[in-house]
């Protein structure tokens, strides 16, 4: 008996793989845009899955509103989503991990503050301020540093962004000092729906400029000149060298729009919290997680990447509030726990994926064995 159910079984998955196979051509032939984009990539899909099932599991054992919790995750996943795009499109140029980004994030912040608070201008003036102002300073990184340090290896370019990092962090203390301080824009209150309660700044403006500035990367990167010569330099930086592409000047556009887009992190950021001297410094690590999730040679690998760590870390205070419960352990300080699930995400995909979920392999290189591939080959 026992044996033809688990007969029965076997033939059920047999069929459920064949239909998951037809249903991926069929959307090959009809939507290949589509299909190039994400179907292919079946890891993806199932990672997607997989969290909208551990988020209806979630929600049924351990109760919570599950509806406000995906909202907070992707409008905390949108400032990661910048934040990481930035480090995986300087990565794939420079060839190195920028540990200044962090502080270039909350040098963004203050050179809004400056025109918000110092001046009395409109947030919006001071977000275009700090665009253009991080953009240059961008710029002058490469041109004063980084562009000398070429040909020395990837430790040496690491080593010195920590120590740019370190030189911005102490002249924001020297500038602003450590107090908390705040921009000053509108105040409203949240809208309430049915299901949940947003900010309209805070949360609706965040997770808008999030995805539009996403869509113009996209068409930057895909539509024109320079976003097709950043593909080629990031693919085969010697190729393209040969091929007439002006690699100094991609190289600048790219620090460009890399500290611009921390710059926009840093005032999105400093909106919904607040501005302080370590703000960048503390989400740093959640943007390396975010392009190691999905994929740091893969700037649409980053967007995904922060989406998943935002909504992975707001899932996980589903669990940590019901652990706070004094009926249960009395955890104290719960939400103090929630970057332990989207680090542990990180590690799994390095297990199962190393190269993340939209990354590919290193040019050139081997291709590193993940766990399960390891496994197969006993």
């Amino acid at each position: 008996m026992q044996r033809r159910a688990f007969t029965v079984l076997l033939g059920l998955l047999r069929n459920l793989r064949n239909l998951w196979s037809q249903l991926l051509r069929g959307l090959e032939r009809r939507v290949p845009r589509i299909y190039r984009a994400g179907v292919r990539n079946r890891i993806l899909l199932l990672t997607i899955l997989i969290i909208a099932l551990v988020a209806v599991v979630l929600n049924r054992l351990f109760g919570g509103n599950l509806a406000a919790v995906l909202v907070t995750g992707l409008v905390v996943g949108s400032v990661f989503v910048l934040g990481a795009t930035g480090l995986s499109l300087l990565y794939g140029i420079k060839k190195f991990a920028n540990f200044a980004h962090g502080e270039l994030v909350t040098l963004g912040t203050y050179m809004a503050y400056i025109l918000n608070v110092g001046l009395g201008a409109h947030i919006v003036i001071g977000l275009a301020f700090s665009l253009v102002a991080l953009a240059f300073v961008g710029i002058a990184l490469e041109l004063l540093i980084f562009h000398r340090l070429e040909g020395k290896g990837v430790v040496a370019p690491l080593v010195a962004s920590v120590g740019v990092a370190i030189v911005i962090q102490n002249a924001i203390l020297a500038a602003w000092g450590g107090a908390i301080r705040a921009y000053t824009f509108p105040r409203v209150q949240n809208w309430v729906t049915p299901w949940f309660e947003i900010h309209p700044i805070k949360g609706i403006l965040t997770l808008t400029v999030s995805v539009a500035a996403a869509v113009l990367l996209h068409v930057l990167l895909s539509r024109t000149t320079l976003g097709k010569s950043m593909r080629a330099m990031s693919d085969n930086p010697e190729l393209a060298r040969s091929s007439g592409i002006s690699t100094r000047n991609v190289t600048l556009w790219t620090w460009a729009i890399s500290c611009a887009l921390a710059a926009l992190a840093g005032v999105l950021l400093g909106m919904a919290l607040d501005v302080r001297p370590q703000l960048g410094a503390g989400i740093l690590l959640f943007l390396f997680a975010a392009v190691i999730i999905g994929g740091i040679r893969s700037p649409y690998g980053a967007m995904i990447g922060g989406f998943i760590v935002g909504v992975i870390q707001e899932l996980s205070g589903i669990v940590l509030d019901w652990l706070a419960r004094p009926d249960v352990i009395n955890l104290t300080a719960p939400s103090a726990y929630r970057p332990v699930a989207a680090f542990l995400a990180m590690v799994i995909v390095l297990l199962l994926k190393p190269e993340g979920l939209l990354g590919s392999p290193a040019p050139g290189g081997a291709r590193g064995l993940s766990l399960l591939a390891r496994l197969a080959r006993g």
